[in-house]
């Protein structure tokens, strides 16, 4: 077991793994900050995968694939934006409503456009080629994880940094945090809503359709029917928890992505292949029970101080 925790491996797939869940969970980010609660992660992030997959595999290329992927999320994001801040519907049934469009209507594509049900898998169809760089990848250890990824992992690094920047350095973070939290004094302050929940909908889809560009062309380029596994959901849930706090975006997606590795590996060392569906999960009871819980014990040692202090 110890081995298995220290290989090389298990890190690099955690890394790899981590990629297309810290996309989802950026987009979802900058469109909760603007005061929308976007259910609908999942199903986009699976249109964008489907878009990729297909993308790539009609050119042959999959740096083609990249930009169909974040289209596709900019478009389902610009319906949902059109709906939810323009049309006034609920956005939490609007958000479920897409995830439903995008189970069915990737599905009903495959049989449309290749004639086949459950999934895509063609030889025209690649993955996104690895960078391998130059002085990291001959340290020992650290060289086999870092290096040899996709240029796409290396982008989610910069945006999480980029992003938590952002939000709390400029005008246009302050901005987008005022309308999420009182949009009534944006208004008065002569900022535009509507505006920036527009652009903050539409930039969000775009990270959420890397994110599924990721999911089909990273490791194995292929598309399955609901390949995306409720990654959509974690994402969201990873958003709730880092609140106010972007850069706990991405040690969050880490977090989730080696628990989802590991699960994998343990298939190696003989234990049953469920435990990969159902390890990563875990995770999620951790993420969700660890704060309050440590919030609680923070609470009882500031009560005990005062009654030590008063018992001497």
């Amino acid at each position: 077991m110890i081995d298995l925790l220290t290989s090389a491996d298990l890190w690099f797939r955690t890394v790899q793994a981590s990629t297309a869940l810290l996309f989802v969970a950026l987009g979802g980010y900058v469109i909760l900050r603007s005061g929308v609660f976007h259910l609908g992660l999942e199903g986009t992030m699976l249109i964008g995968a489907f878009c990729a997959a297909v993308g790539a595999e009609q050119t042959a290329q999959p740096w083609v694939g990249i930009p169909a992927g974040m289209l596709a999320g900019l478009l389902v994001s610009v319906l949902f934006a059109l709906l939810v801040v323009v049309w006034r519907a609920s956005d939490l049934m609007t958000g479920i409503a897409i995830n439903f469009l995008a189970l069915g209507g990737t599905g009903l594509a495959l049989q449309l456009i290749y004639d086949v049900q459950g999934g895509l898998s063609s030889p025209r169809l690649d993955s996104i080629p690895t960078l391998t760089i130059p002085g990291v990848a001959q340290l020992p250890s650290i060289g086999d994880v870092l290096s040899g990824q996709t240029i796409l992992t290396y982008a989610s690094w910069l945006l999480a940094v980029g992003l938590a920047w952002w939000i709390v350095s400029t005008r246009g973070g302050l901005t987008l945090r005022v309308v999420g939290l009182r949009p009534e004094i944006a208004s008065a302050l002569g900022r535009s809503v509507s505006r920036t929940q527009w652009l903050a909908i539409a930039c969000g889809g775009v990270l959420i359709g890397l994110g599924g560009a990721q999911l089909a062309l990273g490791e194995v380029a292929q598309f399955q029917e609901g390949m995306t596994s409720g990654r959509g959901f974690v994402a969201l849930l990873l958003v709730l928890i880092a609140g106010r706090h972007a850069w706990l975006l991405a040690p969050l997606a880490f977090g989730f992505a080696l628990f989802e590795a590991l699960g994998f590996s343990l298939q190696t060392i003989g234990l049953p292949d469920e435990l990969s569906g159902v390890v990563p999960y875990v995770a999620v009871l951790l993420f969700v029970g660890l704060p309050p819980l440590v919030r609680r014990l923070q609470g009882a040692a500031t009560a005990s101080a005062p009654a030590a202090a008063d018992a001497t």
